[in-house]
Formats: structure tokens, sequence, C-alpha cells
């Protein structure tokens, strides 16, 4: 799979002419966005896009977690056709984790595949989510269950985009960052603790830094295993196996994916103490900072509810549940867990 080009600066949304460059040998892409976003910044990328001798067929996804159904999908693939785009076009996706996750999944499946251009306009997004040609749908009530591996020709992060950011989508992203530090990078991981209401604020400093060093390492853990078929890319998902379940316990979009993972990570922590040898002063240090993150909990689910969910969670294996544990900060592993352990573990979180 070709390693997608990445845009980033200030303004990178406004020079399509660059990262749009042999995109589409017909002239004509689809722009995908969401209302909230088009409003922001669709006009801009519109313009761009005319600039650089594109025609554009404009359309508008529903907010969140919904735009990730079929329904949604087949929408954007009829508007797609009845704009006049075949395999020659291309698709550019403006928006979130939601609709660069949807539509790059239209764009995989659209008469077989078409190139796409992802540009993320959250903290989310250009860390994480934007990158690394995951694409796909909920399904079932559970996140993420269809899908394609369909890589972006190009991806464009434009730090400009982050000022309009609610709070709650900047502490989503925020929380996915905190992963890459937990898992990965410890450096990271004290950067964010030290300067952790500088970055709740928005100061374009720290946070440029933060989401650099994100995506430095999802790109870098990817190009080690694109299609999630070695093991390294598996690792990414910390905090994701009892995040996704809560995500769904509390119906797809009440919680934000970044919050939901900083609950999903506590729960790791107290698993890593008991499976992996993590020592309980880590655990301890890391739990105490992430429970004055200010993520919410619309309503407490049942635990045997949560359980089932993790069931249905893409790591499980030969009907044995994996989750992603920590041996120490910095130092991943993934590893079976058993349904009892997992049960305590979410009973305590949720006391």
């Amino acid at each position: 799979m070709t390693p997608e080009r990445l845009f980033a600066g200030p303004g990178a949304l406004g020079r399509a002419r660059e990262w749009s460059r042999g995109l589409s040998s017909s002239g004509r892409v689809a722009l995908v966005s969401d209302a909230r976003v088009w409003r922001l910044h669709g006009a801009r990328v519109e313009r761009s896009l005319r600039g650089a001798g594109l025609t554009v067929v404009r359309h508008l996804l529903p907010a969140g977690e919904a735009a990730k159904s079929w329904d949604c999908v087949e929408g954007l693939l009829t508007a797609m056709l009845a704009g006049g785009l075949r395999r020659d076009a291309a698709l550019v996706a403006l928006g979130g984790g939601s609709v660069t996750d949807a539509a790059g999944f239209a764009a995989a499946v659209f008469l077989r595949g078409i190139p796409w251009v992802s540009a993320p306009t959250t903290m989310l997004g250009q860390l994480d989510s934007g990158l690394g040609g995951k694409t796909g749908i909920n399904l079932a009530g559970s996140k993420n269950l269809a899908g394609a591996f369909h890589r972006p020709a190009a991806v464009v992060c434009d730090p400009d985009a982050l000022k309009t950011l609610p709070a709650r989508e900047r502490v989503s992203g925020l929380g996915e960052a905190l992963k890459y530090g937990l898992t990965f990078d410890p450096a990271l991981w004290r950067l964010m603790v030290a300067r952790w209401d500088e970055l709740l604020s928005g100061a374009p400093g720290p946070t440029a830094e933060v989401v650099r060093r994100g995506a430095a390492w999802k790109k870098k853990i990817v190009a080690r295993d694109p299609r999630e078929t070695k093991g390294a890319r598996e690792l990414l998902n910390f905090g994701h196996t009892l995040g996704h379940a809560l995500e769904a316990a509390a119906g797809l979009g009440a919680l934000r994916h970044g919050e939901a993972v900083v609950w999903g990570m506590r729960a790791a922590l107290r698993l890593s103490v008991k499976r992996a040898g993590l020592s309980a002063a880590s655990a301890l240090e890391a739990d105490r900072f992430l429970a004055g993150v200010p993520v919410p909990l619309p309503r407490r689910p049942d635990p045997r509810r949560l359980l089932a969910q993790c069931r249905r969670d893409k790591k499980a294996r030969a009907g044995k549940i994996r989750f992603i544990l920590l041996r120490a900060i910095g130092r991943a592993v993934t590893m079976p867990v058993p349904e009892a352990d997992i049960l305590a573990a979410a009973r305590e979180l949720l006391s």
C-alpha cells in the first residue's frame, strides 16, 4: 500500500493546488463534510479545489457517529454517481473522524475504489483517525465492524482548523494523545502532564507538538503493519477495548471517542497490574492523572453489558478477549484477559 503524502502547516487546507496534484484524471472530486465543519471551513476548501481546476460535487453527512451507517454511505455513493463521478474521479473528506471514516469507506467501495484525501479538522483526526487508511462504519450498535483498509493519497493537517474546536472535541483529541504517551512515548506523556492546562486551553505551541508527535507515531506503526496483520498496529488500541464497549453502551455519539478511551485506559491500567506486570505505583500515578481529565459518563452501564460488547471486539481470537496492556509506561503488549478480570476492572472503575 502506498504511504499517504502528508501536507501539514497553517493554511494547508487552502493549498489544494499542492495536495490535489494528480489526484483526479477527470478533474472531478466529491467534497464530503458535515454541516458544522462546512460552515467553518468548507467554502475555503471548495474555492481552493476550484482554483486548482477541479469540478466539485459537494455532499454533507450528518454530524458525529450518525454519519457512519450503511444508509449514509449509500446516500453519498448515490450522490457521487448523480454528480457524474466515475472511476477517474476522487474524493476529499473534510471533517472529524466520523467524516473521514465514512467518506473514506465510500471511496474504498465506489466503483471498487477511487483515490481520496483525508483532511481532518479535529485534533483526534490529525493525530490518529485521519491517518493510516482505516475506514469504516458502525454495525449492530458497535464501532467500526464494517470497513476497509484504503490509504488516502494525501493527508492535509491544518493546525488553524483546531482553533475552532469545541472544548469536548479538544479533550477527546487529547485523550487519544495520552494513549500515545502511555503506549509508546513516556516523554510525550510527561510533556502532556506538565503542560496540561495549556493543552486544555488550546495553546498553539504545545498543541502542535502533541499533534506532531502523535501523528509521527501513527505513521510509524502503520508503516510497520499497514493491514493490522502483524500485531504492531493492534498496539494503537490501548484503552479501546473497553472504550468502544462504553461508547456502544452509552449510545453511539453520547461519548466522544477520546473520552471513552480515557475510561478504557483506566480499566487497562488495572488489568496491566494484574496481568502484564505494570508496577502498582506507575498505574496509580497514571490513573490519578486520567481521573482528573474532564470526561463525562452519561450513564454508568451494567459491567456485564460492557463484557458482552468486549466479546465483539475486533481483537478477539478463538473466543478470547484480547487487551492491549502495559508492562511499563511506554512498553505495550497484546494478551488475552479472562472475562472475570475484565468484569472486576469494569466494576471497580464504575463503582
